[in-house]
């Protein structure tokens, strides 16, 4: 068995690999996510970069916008002056005042737009200049018009008609449209570049990433196929140990039952002699008044009561460890029959079972002027002879070490977690020291001052049919405060075949 062990686990990787690998998925992953996380960076940057550039570029075909409407209502306002004059219309008019009343608005936001270069709000300026001196060359003969002189209107435009202001607003215009081409030019330029930096960081981080996941893929693979490899070998050497536990349960069953034979024969050969020195004792009892009868008629009456009281005191010695050892002896027979009891499973509704322990007690309660009060308790499906018996001495055992001068408040409550209940009877007694608190439940030991009935065995039975019904029990405990026995529990009890 041994050499097969050897030959199975030698085939499990080695931990030392088994780390590598697993730094290795560690780098791979973390080399990833350090990627990633540069190029979600650097394209957030990019990107914001390329708005910033595109908000430029149409900053620049804003102000070139702006310029163009200018010169558009310049030219609206000149064409529709000349038709005024000419025709005398209203429509002309109309569209020679709305011309002119939208150009400061447009300026004002061409102004706005310049905000950012100061060569360009100077020529700005200077076009503000010229607009004013030429809404002013156009309005005199629109007065002249409108007050019913056309023909000194006419004369004043051929006479005074100088282009050179026009031609001067044209200049200025093409000269800032010029500088706006120019920046349009060098910002969209820009923001190419930034749109190729953007796409080639992409697709590098997204081929760097490709790799890392295909990598990554086929270490996971390979993980993978040695995990399977490993897992039919550890299915072997569960197998193996199965059988193994198997025998050594089977073994300590053996032994159990051997130990709970021999618990058995031997308390019941102990029994027979101890019956026989009861039987010898009643008959010397039987002599001895036989004899003290024989020596009282021949008058030796001091003598005959004082030996009387020596022989008294010497049987009732007798008596007394015989009845101690008869109590033991029965304890060990009880405590040898719980291997051998058979348990029922059934619902037990833990809270009606306590209350009827409760009125069991009701004596004991009345004559100690104690209280039992009792929480919400769960139903499980269990023994039911075996939780009596549990709770039974659990809650006689608080009734029992109660502390003088104390109305004593026994509790009993319960949690439920998983599928286990936690059954908590807790008292305000006497409490043990923390040192005894595994001792109490040990075999005829007992803990604290031996002044109540008891020979230390209902703890350790309690103890014993709680790991039978697949449980644990302990005690949280303090001298002089009392204590909190906690028993846990199955749901269901499953009995083994």
């Amino acid at each position: 068995m041994a050499g097969t062990m050897t030959a199975l686990t030698s085939t499990i990787p080695h931990p030392a690999r088994g780390r590598l690998r697993g730094a290795r998925h560690v780098w791979m992953l973390s080399a990833g996510f350090v990627i990633l996380v540069i190029m979600c960076g650097v394209s957030v940057w990019l990107f914001d970069e390329a708005k910033r550039d595109a908000d430029w570029v149409t900053h620049t075909v804003e102000v070139g916008g702006q310029l163009s409407e200018i010169q558009l209502l310049m030219h609206r306002a000149t064409s529709s002056q000349y038709g005024y004059v000419l025709t005398g219309s209203s429509a002309y008019l109309d569209l020679y005042r709305r011309a002119l009343d939208d150009i400061p608005g447009t300026y004002d936001k061409l102004r706005t737009l310049l905000g950012d270069n100061s060569p360009q709000i100077q020529r700005a300026d200077q076009l503000k200049s010229l607009i004013d001196l030429r809404v002013k060359e156009l309005q005199a003969p629109v007065s002249l018009t409108i007050d019913g002189r056309p023909d000194k209107a006419l004369a004043l435009m051929r006479n005074e008609d100088d282009p050179s202001v026009s031609l001067a607003i044209i200049g200025v215009i093409d000269r800032m449209r010029f500088e706006e081409n120019q920046l349009l030019a060098a910002r969209s330029k820009d923001a190419r570049d930034t749109r190729l930096w953007l796409l080639g960081v992409s697709l590098a981080g997204g081929l760097m990433i490709i790799f890392l996941a295909t990598v990554s893929v086929a270490e996971v693979r390979r993980a993978a196929a040695i995990q399977r490899e490993a897992q039919k070998q550890l299915e072997l050497i569960n197998v193996s140990l199965e059988e193994r536990v198997q025998e050594r349960t089977a073994a300590l069953q053996t032994a159990n039952q051997e130990i709970q034979r021999f618990a058995y024969i031997v308390s019941h050969d102990l029994r027979s002699p101890l019956v026989n020195i009861m039987g010898f004792t009643s008959e010397l009892e039987a002599l001895r008044q036989d004899m003290f009868d024989r020596v009282k008629a021949s008058g030796a009456q001091a003598e005959i009561e004082e030996t009387g009281k020596d022989f008294d005191e010497a049987l009732g010695f007798i008596k007394t460890a015989i009845g101690k050892m008869d109590r033991l002896i029965t304890a060990i027979l009880r405590l040898s029959r719980v291997g051998h009891q058979e348990f029922k499973v059934e619902p037990i509704d833990l809270d009606a079972t306590i209350r009827s322990i409760r009125s069991t007690l009701a004596h004991q309660l009345q004559s100690t002027d104690a209280t039992i009060s009792i929480r919400p308790l769960p139903t499980i499906a269990t023994d039911r002879l075996a939780i009596e018996q549990i709770f039974s001495n659990l809650l006689d055992n608080a009734l029992k070490y109660l502390r003088p001068g104390v109305k004593g408040e026994i509790e009993v409550s319960a949690t439920e977690k998983g599928n286990f209940v936690i059954v908590r009877v807790s008292d305000n007694g006497r409490g043990i020291d923390v040192k005894d608190s595994e001792r109490i439940f040990e075999l005829f030991r007992r803990s604290g001052q031996q002044d109540r009935p008891g020979e230390g065995i209902g703890l350790a039975h309690v103890r014993m049919l709680v790991r039978r019904l697949g449980g644990r029990i302990g005690i949280d405990s303090e001298l002089g405060k009392g204590s909190v026995f906690t028993v846990i529990l199955p749901r269901a009890l499953v009995l083994e075949d």
